[in-house]
């Protein structure tokens, strides 16, 4: 049997469904726990520390040529959880300085795709805006810029005082009329078998039918009242289909148009090893 892919993962709790049993399965998969803007590089030629991870939109599209989607599995929303969150300062009319989470990147892209599309008048008027990377304290952040951007992986939320919340998920629902992909299962052509491609499809279905107790898990773990976390990971979506395709297509069209990506790579599915 050839050795065990390394699967790289990261904290954020609408997670959890996905890999839900997972740790069940060491002969298939070793787990890799990292922050999301680490995973896409462990995952290039250059490291080769991981086989598989779960990669934001631009993570993937940076590497479109080289990476797979692994089909039927992603992790969407369309209503607002609070889990990407812009705080602006009372009063701003231009952001001038953006302080980022550092974390992350699709979410860096899905803020500045907001504010150019949403609220035009935000953004700077003299020069574009300069974003501040920094870890996630909104207090320090907002001492920094004139607004924060916060990927938070999981309820509950820090208090924001006088900031001006817009949750950006909801934000590109109303843009777009689609939901927003937060990330999909991607790994390199010849790496995975019938077997892996079951056993992700196996988490899924397990982990969707066994979610209060994903929910006690993470109320064990910080994350809010047991109810709290049933409701949050509810508001989530793990099926790839139509809809979600066509948000990715969205989305990386619009890092193209922004400059974010010097082309806008095709979304290219993986074909699994034939059964030896």
């Amino acid at each position: 049997m050839p050795p065990a892919l390394r699967l790289g993962v990261s904290g954020a709790a609408y997670l959890r469904p996905l890999t839900w049993g997972l740790e069940q399965e060491p002969e298939l998969f070793h787990l890799h726990h990292d922050v999301p803007a680490k995973l896409a590089y462990e995952m290039t030629e250059h490291t080769g520390a991981l086989q598989c991870a779960f990669l934001s939109p631009i993570d993937y599209a940076r590497h479109g040529g080289t990476f797979r989607i692994v089909p039927g599995l992603c992790v969407a929303s369309a209503v607002p959880t609070d889990t990407i969150c812009l705080y602006i300062k009372p009063g701003v009319r231009n952001v001038g300085r953006l302080a980022v989470d550092i974390r992350v990147t699709s979410e860096i892209i899905l803020a500045k795709i907001i504010l150019m599309e949403r609220f035009p008048n935000l953004p700077s008027d003299h020069e574009s805006t300069r974003f501040v990377p920094m870890m996630p304290d909104l207090a320090a952040m907002l001492q920094k810029g004139d607004a924060a951007l916060i990927s938070h992986v999981g309820p509950p939320l820090p208090a924001a005082g006088e900031a001006f919340r817009v949750d950006l998920v909801q934000e590109w629902s109303d843009l777009t009329g689609l939901p927003y992909v937060h990330g999909v299962w991607v790994t390199q052509e010849g790496l995975f078998s019938p077997n892996h491609l079951e056993a992700l499809g196996a988490a899924k279905r397990k982990g969707l039918a066994e979610q209060d107790a994903i929910a006690l898990q993470l109320a064990n773990e910080g994350f809010g009242s047991r109810e709290s976390c049933r409701s949050y990971i509810g508001a989530f979506s793990y099926d790839l289909g139509d809809r979600e395709r066509q948000a990715l297509e969205e989305f990386i069209q619009y890092a193209f148009f922004y400059g974010v990506l010097p082309d806008a790579p095709e979304l290219n599915f993986l074909e699994p090893l034939p059964e030896p």
